[in-house]
């Protein structure tokens, strides 16, 4: 009898202890703190954990346009050009950012896609008159008058 008194008390505690307990993780970072995090492993020249921190910052805001333009940007860093190019289309389908719109015709320049370079950076100077546009772009007429 104090034999299976003791067996079932065992039995309950060995029951208590096998007790599946779910554990849920939250991501307590919104997606300006993953893209802000993103730029920090950028500047290390850890591009790979830029990227999932910028891809983390897309998942939580899919329209958001900023993670979108720093994935290309670290692309084009990373010698993935047709890469950077999808993702600086991605981020114009967000916002017509004009320093989007010149990243992406200085990638397409590279590419040697000069019509389609420059359709980019005269969009870029509708939105905005930078230095910076100027030279992409008198790169890119070069290139199409050398023809």
């Amino acid at each position: 009898m104090r034999k299976s008194f003791i067996a079932i008390l065992l039995g309950f505690f060995i029951l208590s202890c096998s007790i599946p307990k779910i554990v849920v993780y939250d991501d307590p970072l919104s997606a300006s703190e993953h893209n802000d995090l993103g730029v920090i492993y950028e500047k290390k020249g850890k591009f790979d954990l830029a990227e999932k921190e910028y891809k983390k910052a897309i998942s939580k805001d899919k329209n958001w346009y900023l993670p979108y333009f720093n994935l290309g940007n670290l692309y084009y860093k990373m010698g993935q050009k047709e890469k950077a190019v999808e993702y600086y289309l991605k981020s114009l389908e967000k916002e017509r950012n004009p320093d989007t719109l010149n990243n992406l015709a200085y990638v397409l320049y590279e590419l040697g896609r000069y019509e389609e370079a420059k359709k980019y950076i005269e969009e870029a100077f509708s939105i905005k008159k930078d230095p910076n546009y100027e030279d992409t772009y008198r790169k890119i007429l070069e290139k199409l008058n050398n023809r």
